[in-house]
């Protein structure tokens, strides 16, 4: 997760400080919903979608879907060129599951301190009808709280410039989101640490004495299972974000906002998750074992896979052969010794096959080509299959020739 989290949140980087020096408008949002301790955190799972994950989703959707009128309206109005959305979510035992969006909405312009909050205003309203729309609680949109950051508008969304104007009435760069982002320097705009608050949330601990992140929760669920030596409240609720954080998109950029910065020339780390957590590189190989091995005497069993990595971190080969001789399995038969490495051929080598491909015998050479003249048969009998099921009115010349004389079969007595 650490490795992971620190490409995104490079890569969030990266892409903030490369709009913003090409005149790009940067602002944090977040969209939240109302939660009680009841609620379920829910799933995204097909034939099983319900709970804050669900509404969460769905009011996202129905707010700034690519395919509505009210978004397409707002995209053009403000100059939305795209997002990058991140997921969070914390536990506490008086107020349940808080789940929210952190975005950062990228427009073509920074705007101007009235625009901004026509932005902001624009954003609370379609999220607030989505929420509704996806069987949601009526999100917060009010507050009398004196002195409160929302300004009376409550809290369902919140939107902060990170490169606004100087001379806004907030005294530059959004005074209230810049603890976050600023790094003290006001000629960098005010983009510093955006990559990590996007990206870093599941290492975020929730604001309040009672309030979990993910790995605190982990944290208290191991701890638990360990002193009382079964479940308890901590680990069924673990349990439950494990299961509803499943197919949950964590982190998103839209194409637009992509093509843009492939566009810009911004660098990016574009490796995938399996890329960046491999590591594979470096290592050497200590045994070969077959499927029907591992998973009948192995995965199966409990305790032995993680014994297996213990014993090779620490012993290598000796002490992975006398584990898997423990178990009653022989090496050599249920355990295989590792391929020996091929040396690297010298430039110009030519190995037996690569020789017997150079001297191809005279009946090789006409399989060949009568293989490579039935393919191409083949293609373009497809190519017209293709052509008549895509024009079905146009009529088909049927070439019959009157002058071939018809030859009746032969046949043979009975």
């Amino acid at each position: 997760m650490s490795r992971i989290l620190a490409v995104r949140g490079s890569n969030v980087q990266l892409a903030a400080d490369g709009l913003s020096e090409k005149g790009y408008g940067l602002h944090l949002g977040t969209n939240t919903l109302r939660h009680f301790e009841r609620m379920a955190f829910g799933t995204v799972r097909k034939g099983m979608r319900h709970g804050l994950v669900a509404v969460l989703h769905d009011g996202w959707k129905g707010a700034y879907g690519s395919s509505g009128r009210r978004w397409r309206t707002m995209r053009d109005d403000f100059g939305i060129v795209g997002y990058e959305r991140a997921f969070e979510d914390t536990f506490g035992w008086g107020s349940g599951w808080h789940l929210h969006w952190h975005t950062m909405w990228v427009t073509r312009t920074v705007l101007d301190p009235e625009a901004q909050a026509a932005f902001r205003d624009a954003l609370a309203a379609a999220w607030a009808d989505g929420v509704e729309a996806a069987g949601g609680y009526n999100v917060s949109e009010t507050c009398d709280r004196p002195g409160c950051s929302c300004k009376g508008k409550g809290h369902g969304t919140d939107l902060r410039p990170l490169n606004g104007s100087q001379d806004d009435e907030e005294g530059g760069a959004g005074k209230q989101a810049r603890y976050l982002y600023k790094d003290g320097d006001k000629a960098k705009g005010g983009v510093a640490k955006i990559g990590l608050e996007l990206a870093g949330q599941n290492f975020k601990a929730g604001r309040g004495e009672d309030r979990l992140g993910p790995l605190d929760l982990g944290d208290a669920a191991a701890a638990e299972l360990d002193r009382l030596g079964k479940p308890g409240p901590f680990v069924e609720k673990y349990r439950e974000r494990e299961f509803g954080v499943f197919q949950v998109r964590k982190h998103y950029r839209t194409q637009n906002l992509n093509r843009l910065i492939k566009e810009l020339g911004i660098q990016q780390d574009v490796r995938t998750e399996d890329e960046i957590t491999d590591d594979t590189e470096g290592l050497t190989a200590i045994a070969v074992i077959p499927a029907a091995t591992w998973y009948r005497h192995i995965a199966r069993r409990q305790g032995r896979r993680l014994d297996l990595i213990k014993v090779a971190e620490t012993y290598g080969l000796p002490g992975v052969r006398r584990l898997i001789e423990s178990w009653g399995l022989v090496w050599g038969k249920d355990i295989l010794d590792p391929p020996t490495p091929e040396a690297p051929a010298a430039p110009g080598d030519l190995d037996a096959d690569q020789l017997g491909f150079e001297i191809m015998s005279e009946e090789e050479a006409k399989f060949r080509d009568a293989r490579r003249a039935a393919n191409e048969a083949r293609k373009d009998e497809l190519a017209a299959s293709l052509h008549r099921f895509r024009n079905p009115d146009e009529p088909v010349r049927i070439k019959v020739s009157l002058k071939k004389p018809i030859r009746a079969k032969p046949r043979s007595a009975a």
